[in-house]
């Protein structure tokens, strides 16, 4: 007991000064982190690699370590001192990391190099298959994905898996799969703490979402990623997000709340000249011209936006934009240039491995043909894609193809082979429960029964046409079928 007051003091002020020593050096590392990751991101440009997670990482190291030169340049971008130390002490990781915020475009071959040197490095391999995600490489950022795992310890590495395995899902059709791998993915970002990933899942999700036509679950993520992003001060992201919930009021026919915010996203990409994602939501404002019906207007959009997508080389933007036109071409029934543009925008689809784009494009060019009565061109298109479908997995409705097929053989009077390629698009479309396209092929199928004299079959073919058009509130189809059963009554 001699000493217990000497010991028992410096305890005393041991625990009641660490937890305020603790705080300080929290409150330091938030405030160091904020300003380096403001300075980073704005090095990039587009598509910006940001990892929070490993930035958060660097941070605490040098702080940790009393590297204050490192981190006082680190808040205005200069990344070399803060490199130079990670690489001596043996981070070359964090290094490869920090570089990439810095200039992520260039990094894509160290990456690489780093991962020959270290091929069981899954965080690596992760960090790589987003930066191939970025550049919009699928095939490399699937290959990558093969050997990462979807599944297991709740980790970084995980979470930016189920990030990128969400995206192919979605390309492959799967909706549940991509909200469910989309939405783990945000739960472990955010336990994490990895707020700007955690957004971007919250994103992905609302698009997954609004692909499957579920407005308010969309909704909900898109303004959920819209908090995080105005926490963060990332107007870009915000932009974004209005250009998303653009698209989610467009497909709502809510018209004005749809321009509404692809005005407000123009604004912020105008403000830090982004050319790029400004045409982006020219396109955008195109698209809701053509559900306006003024394929003038879109037509004015889209040529605007493929303007600056030649400039900048951007093929994805210059393939959608002539999509686009494409689609204002058909509008106004000019369908040589509809063959065209198809064509172009055919091409550069199937460039970048976006087979669903390819086969939308070469279903309206068959269209085209089928309007101006080249039936065998506009065949051998539709046979190309029922023939090429089969060895890629896409989101594109095969159904539409065959749908098409039976009314050229229809056209040609060859009805057995009709109500074939009628019945085959029918089966297809019941199998992906697709109300609108059900009540097609049983109108075709009316009418092929028509034609045949079968009246009272017709007539119940198509009032199985209107139930279906009913249950799914198609107003324009539901209009047709009544049309051709009041002829029949």
């Amino acid at each position: 007991m001699k000493y217990f007051e000497y010991i028992c003091l410096p305890l005393f002020l041991f625990v009641c000064f660490w937890p305020i020593v603790k705080y300080y050096n929290h409150i330091k590392i938030c405030h160091f982190y904020k300003l380096i990751f403001a300075a980073l991101y704005k090095k990039q440009k587009q598509e910006p690699y940001v990892s929070s997670f490993y930035l958060m990482q660097i941070v605490r190291l040098l702080v940790k370590k009393s590297q204050h030169k490192a981190l006082i340049t680190l808040t205005a971008g200069r990344i070399g001192m803060a490199e130079t130390f990670l690489k001596k002490h043996g981070n070359a990781f964090l290094a490869l990391v920090l570089k990439t915020m810095h200039v992520s475009a260039k990094n894509v071959a160290d990456w690489e190099i780093f991962i020959k040197k270290n091929p069981d490095n899954k965080a690596a391999i992760a960090e790589l298959a987003v930066l191939y995600f970025n550049e919009n490489n699928f095939t490399k950022t699937k290959q990558c994905l093969d050997n990462l795992p979807i599944s297991g310890k709740k980790n970084y590495t995980l979470a930016r898996s189920l990030f990128l395995q969400a995206y192919f899902d979605a390309k492959e059709g799967d909706l549940l799969s991509a909200s469910v791998h989309a939405n783990q993915a945000a739960q472990i970002f955010h336990k994490l703490k990895a707020f700007y990933e955690e957004a971007q899942a919250y994103m992905a999700s609302g698009i997954i979402y609004r692909t499957a036509i579920i407005s308010d679950v969309a909704q909900m993520m898109f303004d959920t990623a819209l908090k995080i992003f105005q926490a963060l001060n990332l107007k870009n992201e915000e932009a974004k997000i209005f250009g998303n919930l653009g698209m989610l009021m467009a497909i709502q026919k809510r018209f004005d709340e749809a321009l509404d915010y692809y005005d407000k996203a123009l604004n912020l990409y105008a403000e830090n000249k982004l050319q790029v994602k400004s045409a982006e939501i020219y396109n955008q404002k195109g698209q809701l011209c053509l559900m306006q019906d003024n394929a003038a207007q879109a037509e004015e959009m889209a040529s605007k936006a493929l303007k600056i997508h030649q400039k900048e080389k951007n093929p994805a933007g210059i393939a959608f934009s002539k999509e686009i036109l494409a689609y204002s071409a058909w509008a106004q029934k000019n369908y040589a240039d509809v063959i065209q543009l198809t064509f172009e925008a055919k091409n550069l689809y199937q460039q970048l491995e976006n087979f669903s784009a390819g086969y939308e494009n070469l279903h309206l060019m068959a269209l085209a043909l089928y309007e101006q009565n080249k039936l065998d061109e506009s065949e051998k298109i539709l046979r190309e894609i029922t023939s090429k479908d089969r060895h890629y997995e896409t989101n594109f409705h095969i159904a539409n193809a065959y749908n098409l097929l039976g009314l050229i053989y229809l056209k040609k009077k060859e009805i057995k082979r009709a109500k074939g390629l009628f019945q085959q698009s029918l089966d297809l479309e019941q199998v992906n429960n697709r109300l609108s396209g059900i009540a097609t092929d049983y109108a075709n199928m009316g009418l092929i029964e028509l034609s045949v004299g079968h009246k009272e079959q017709a007539l119940k073919t198509f009032q199985t046409a209107l139930d279906y058009a009913q249950a799914n509130q198609d107003d324009e189809l539901i209009e047709i079928i009544k049309t051709h059963l009041q002829k029949l009554q």
